[in-house]
Parts: structure tokens; C-alpha cells; sequence
């Protein structure tokens, strides 16, 4: 970089020499040592410069060129020549200016959210008042508010562990978990679209304990059990464990619309619902996404089968009970 930067210097340097030579070629009258000694000095002073010129500026643009951030400006050094120091000069108002940028918006962020938040716990209030008078309801009304009322519920619970989820790793605490309670308490929460769309649950587990958190992983069976209801009527979800190589397996098969396999590697990204079934307006496309952001911060592998029309499978691979503590230090 350094000699592509000085290609004109080189060429002046070349021509003046030329000239010179011309010169002596040109006029008799000079002779030949003269001229041999001429240009020898010239490239002399010529190496000399450019070793030296080389040297003063190969620090700081071997700095310029690792630069990863603007953040890291504030680590190099200012410069040996006025070029230099004009450069870190303009580069830190950058850096300084880019940071208040940062800054300002962090903050904005910060209220937005927590305006969202004190939003989604004061809704939280009514939500669990019209719940309560769902429950004392009877008949086929009962059953379709109490199928919003989940969807709605859902939806805000959505919005407040998108907001947990970058401080999760703070919010963990491992410990042994009956996988049979997490799952029963999904259930009842479906219970009431369960009935109306004429679902059942085959259960087998062959294993039950695991050790993770129970909050999260709560979160996590309600979002794959919600999912398997959801497209899924008129018969059973089947859900099993058991043990493969030390690791508590648990599977989630539903036998409804399935899914699609141009859309299996897409389903975890936010905001993707399907690029097919385009009226369906029951998806945010987020409750995978969350469900995988929550496995990867409790070390538990999530994978996706699928049959389009005929099934879909949902396993979770948990960790062993001896690796809870790599989990935390994460």
C-alpha cells in the first residue's frame, strides 16, 4: 500500500534521473564519472528518503488498517506526520460523535421499552379479569372467548420474554424439573381449544427429570404445545421422552397442516410465518424465534421434522444433569 501511495514520487525520481542521464549522454563536455556519481548520490538520498518516509508512517497505517470499529480509535496512536494526526483527528470526531449517537438512541430504546413493559403489565390486569369471567360462562361462548382470551394472553406473554431474553443468562436458575408438571400446566392452559377443535394427548414418558429452568422452559413446552394446537384437529398429539446417550429426549408430534420443507430451516427467524398459507393471520411469527433463543441459552438442541399435510415433530435434546454449571458460566 505504502509504495502504491508513492507511485508518483517514484516516477519523478525516475525522470529526473533520466534527464540526467540524457545529459551526459547528450554533452561531451561532462564526463562520464561525473554523471555516474550524480546519479548514484541521487538514488542514494533517494533509498534513504524512503526508508526513512516508510518507517515513520508504517506504525499508524498498520493501526488504520486493523481498525475492527470506530471505538477502536481510541486505542491507536495520533500519527507521526500532519497527514496522520489529521486523520485521528477527524477519525476520533467521528468515533465521539458516532458514540452520542449510540448513546441517544440506547436511550430512547430503554423508555420505549420500559413503557412497553408497564403497558403489558397494566393490561395484564383486565386480561385476568375477563378470564375469570369467561370461567363462569357455560357453553359453545365460553370455549371461542376463552380461545381469544389464550390467544391474547399469549401474545402479551410473547412481548414481556422478548424483552427478558437479552438478559436471560441473568435469569436463570438450574434445577431438577418433573417434565410432567410443565406439561400439564400447558395443557389446562388449552384446555377449552382442546375441546372445541376435538384434541387429545397421547403421553409417554419414559423419562421425566431434567435439569433446567422452569420458567423458561414453561415458556418454551407452551410454545411448541400452543403451535401443535393450533394447526392441528380432531386427533391426538403425541408427546414422548426418553434417554439417548445420557440425554433426555422429549418429542412433540401433532398430526395437522405440517410444514412446508422450503419453510423447516426458516421457522426460527423472527417474523416468519409461512410462504404459503398467507391468510393465516393466527401467527406473529416470533413464537419460534423466541422458543430457539431460549433453547440456545439453556444449552437445549431444538429440532424440526415435518411432513407437509401429514405431521410435524418437534424434540427437544436437553443437556446432561452434570452440565447445568457450564450453562450459568455462559
Amino acid at each position: 500500500m505504502y509504495f502504491k501511495e508513492n507511485i508518483p514520487i517514484l516516477l519523478l525520481f525516475a525522470a529526473f534521473n533520466i534527464v540526467i542521464l540524457l545529459i551526459g549522454i547528450l554533452d561531451s563536455s561532462i564526463p562520464n564519472v561525473a554523471v555516474t556519481y550524480i546519479f548514484l548520490f541521487n538514488l542514494l538520498i533517494f533509498v534513504v528518503y524512503m526508508i526513512w518516509d516508510y518507517t515513520r508512517k508504517r506504525s499508524f497505517n498498520n493501526e488504520l488498517l486493523k481498525l475492527g470499529s470506530l471505538n477502536d480509535i481510541a486505542v491507536m496512536s495520533t500519527g507521526n506526520t500532519p497527514a496522520q494526526r489529521h486523520i485521528y483527528v477527524k477519525l476520533d470526531e467521528l468515533r465521539v460523535e458516532h458514540q452520542h449517537t449510540v448513546d441517544k438512541e440506547s436511550r430512547k430504546t430503554r423508555e420505549n421499552l420500559d413503557e412497553l413493559t408497564r403497558f403489558i403489565h397494566d393490561m395484564k390486569m383486565p386480561v385476568t379479569t375477563m378470564k375469570l369471567m369467561i370461567d363462569d360462562l357455560d357453553g359453545s361462548d365460553r370455549q371461542k372467548l376463552s380461545g381469544e382470551w389464550t390467544r391474547l394472553n399469549g401474545m402479551l406473554n410473547e412481548i414481556l420474554y422478548l424483552k427478558r431474553l437479552p438478559n436471560i443468562k441473568n435469569d436463570l436458575y438450574i434445577e431438577d424439573i418433573d417434565i410432567e408438571k410443565i406439561l400439564n400446566t400447558s395443557i389446562k392452559k388449552l384446555r377449552d381449544i382442546c375441546m372445541e377443535k376435538n384434541i387429545g394427548f397421547d403421553i409417554h414418558l419414559h423419562e421425566k427429570n431434567v435439569h433446567t429452568d422452569r420458567k423458561w422452559l414453561q415458556f418454551v413446552m407452551d410454545q411448541i404445545i400452543t403451535n401443535s394446537v393450533k394447526y392441528s384437529s380432531d386427533n391426538d398429539i403425541v408427546i414422548k421422552s426418553q434417554v439417548t446417550a445420557g440425554r433426555m429426549q422429549l418429542s412433540v408430534t401433532d398430526y395437522g397442516r405440517g410444514i412446508k420443507e422450503k419453510d423447516i430451516h426458516r421457522i426460527f427467524e423472527a417474523g416468519f410465518t409461512s410462504t404459503s398459507d398467507h391468510h393465516d393471520d393466527q401467527s406473529t411469527g416470533m413464537g419460534m424465534y423466541l422458543t430457539k433463543e431460549v433453547c440456545v441459552a439453556l444449552a437445549i438442541n431444538i429440532d424440526v421434522t415435518s411432513v407437509y399435510g401429514d405431521y410435524t415433530t418437534v424434540t427437544l435434546t436437553f443437556s446432561k444433569a452434570n452440565e447445568f454449571s457450564k450453562i450459568t458460566m455462559k
